[in-house]
């Protein structure tokens, strides 16, 4: 599962039909009575960049710097069920890629 879209890297270069992949992710409850968050699920999701999917398939894939979507924090209401389709979702709402579109 990937996205593709087009981003803007670290020069301030329009990267475009770049592979966008979900790295990691973290899934906490926020236990703080002093956090509007109290009782909510935190989601932090980390994306890596590569020029293309072939890129990615490279035994030493070279990964594009892009600051903008490198990592993402999500607070919902209830634990994600799918924490990868879900980071995806989040990732294709994001302001900073544009013209996202599935990619399996």
């Amino acid at each position: 599962m990937a996205v593709q879209g087009t981003i803007v890297t670290m020069g301030n270069l329009t990267a475009t039909n770049v592979y966008l992949r979900v790295s990691d992710i973290t899934i906490k409850k926020v236990i703080d009575s002093t956090s509007d968050n109290n009782g909510r699920w935190q989601m932090v999701y980390g994306v890596d960049c590569y020029v293309s999917a072939a890129e990615r398939a490279e035994d030493r894939p070279v990964t594009l710097v892009a600051p903008s979507v490198d990592r993402f924090k999500v607070v919902t209401d209830d634990e994600p069920s799918d924490p990868y389709a879900a980071a995806y979702a989040n990732l294709k709402t994001q302001s900073t890629v544009a013209n996202p579109s599935d990619l399996v």
